[in-house]
Parts: structure tokens; sequence; C-alpha cells
């Protein structure tokens, strides 16, 4: 989720941490023996969950504007 840390004003919230730890668990999951599965439908909820708050935060075009950025 690079496209977190392109929208106007970020550092001054909590998205850039919760993106990292969102990616923290993504990593996580991918370790051999985690309990891959549910972590991995954790870190999903949780990043759907930060993206509708950034929409909330900031103008939808704001966030497509962030994500074409970022290429994603």
């Amino acid at each position: 989720m690079p496209w977190i840390g392109a929208l106007a004003g970020v550092a001054a919230t909590d998205f850039l941490a919760r993106r990292d730890r969102i990616e923290a668990m993504t990593r996580l999951a991918r370790t051999p023996g985690a309990a891959s599965a549910a972590l991995l439908a954790e870190a999903y909820v949780a990043a759907c969950m930060l993206e509708g708050d950034a929409k909330a935060h900031w103008s939808i075009d704001e966030v497509e504007q962030a994500r074409k950025a970022c290429g994603s």
C-alpha cells in the first residue's frame, strides 16, 4: 500500500503506522509455519478498512490519484 504515503498530510495521521502494521502482518503470514490463512485474512480486512478510512479522510479522487502515482 505505498499509495498511502503519497496522500497530502498523511504524516499528521496514523495511516502510515496502520499501513506498516498491515504490511508486517502480510509478511508474517507468508512465513512458513505461520497461521497464514487467518493472518492473511486479518491483514486483508485491515487493508480494506484503511482504504475506506482514507477515502473518508481524503476525497476518492485524491486516493485514486495517489494510487495511480504509485502504480497501484
